[in-house]
């Protein structure tokens, strides 16, 4: 079976290139297995990389700023929303959000 994130040939005649290549490409590999096995279940797991894109990278929203406060609107069903979440808590981040009302500014 291929691996569809490593390509057949090298991208350069360059050592140095291919080897940051293909230490990129490694990385992004053992990204997507971990979180394949950690964050997905059932069918999810099992899923090429193409589909994969689409259930996790490929989401849209839009990112919106309202009084120094970001904010993100999905427009996918809450499916998606529960496996980024799933992602969110096996890679956490060490800075929380902060809502406008810690901040002292009201709103919710």
């Amino acid at each position: 079976m291929k691996n569809p994130v490593l390509r057949p040939h090298v991208p350069s005649q360059r050592f140095g290139v291919n080897s940051a290549w293909f230490k990129l490409s490694l990385l992004a590999y053992n990204l997507v297995s971990v979180i394949k096995g950690l964050c997905l279940e059932g069918e999810e797991q099992t899923a090429r990389l193409k589909r994969f894109r689409l259930l996790l990278v490929h989401v849209a929203g839009r990112m919106n700023r309202n009084n120094c406060v970001m904010g993100l609107r999905l427009c996918q069903p809450g499916k998606a929303l529960q496996r980024m979440q799933k992602v969110w808590k096996v890679f956490a981040l060490p800075t929380q959000a902060t809502s406008a009302k810690a901040l002292g500014r009201g709103g919710g």
